[in-house]
């Protein structure tokens, strides 16, 4: 969250639908809380949702925008991925962040996560994607979270008209690309500038879309007032309407 916006509230909310099985509804009040506690607490945050043995809880996680970075260096493990839920957000932690640390051993900042099939799945806490003759590149790998930056980066680039193909990719092919990103709710973008010690190429189109998930971010006030739990039926409405409901 930045001075009250946010990247798509309601990709969070379906995230831990589709992960948790619990109606939507179930969700609504705690996210309601959090916005307005973060509201009454201006400046940047890092919100966590954690839904353990069926309590909600969360946290804000005040955030100095001093700690993001638009650049990042990869290393690649020995090991393929071993996670057995990928899809879930959370039950994985302890082996990514072991991970991590070992990237940042090796001089690094984000570990990759590759299959026994030789197939990049993602980073340790990122999405992976790239670009190729003016294409984004998406992984079709299921074995991995769904990402809510890496959907509004597609969007972005559907309505800007950019191609985007989605294929399962070895890492050869990925580190060859004109341009390589990881994506994340806390950093945005960042662009790939080593991978394993070595560099990467960059093509410059980070600023773009950096400037287009801006535009998709949501007023925290604007999203309350238009919440089910807090909108008139008239609201309601449009907003179904909108989304397609």
């Amino acid at each position: 969250m930045r001075e009250n916006r946010v990247l798509d509230v309601d990709g969070h909310i379906d995230r831990m639908v589709a992960s948790s099985g619990w109606p939507r509804t179930a969700f609504l009040p705690l996210y309601e809380n959090l916005l307005r506690a973060a509201a009454a607490s201006p400046g940047w945050s890092f919100p966590l949702v954690t839904l353990r043995e069926g309590q909600l809880t969360y946290k804000l996680r005040p955030l100095s925008p001093d700690a993001l970075r638009t650049t990042v260096t990869v290393w690649t493990p020995e090991e393929p991925d071993s996670r057995r839920v990928p899809w879930h957000k959370g039950p994985e932690f302890p082996l990514q962040t072991s991970l991590q640390r070992q990237a940042k051993s090796h001089g690094a900042e984000e570990a990759l996560m590759i299959g026994a099939d030789g197939i990049l799945r993602e980073g340790a806490y990122s999405s992976v994607v790239h670009w190729v003759d003016g294409a984004l590149v998406v992984s079709s790998a299921p074995q991995r979270l769904p990402s809510v930056t890496e959907s509004a980066v597609v969007r972005a680039a559907i309505s800007s008209g950019y191609p985007v193909m989605r294929r399962p990719c070895g890492p050869r092919e990925v580190r060859a690309a004109d341009e390589v990103w990881t994506l994340s709710s806390l950093h945005g973008i960042r662009v790939v500038t080593a991978w394993d010690g070595e560099p990467v190429s960059e093509a410059g189109i980070a600023a773009e879309f950096r400037e287009h998930l801006q535009t998709f971010e949501q007023d925290v006030a604007m999203w309350l007032v238009a919440s089910p739990s807090t909108a008139s039926p008239e609201q309601r409405e449009a907003r179904e309407y909108k989304d397609g409901k």
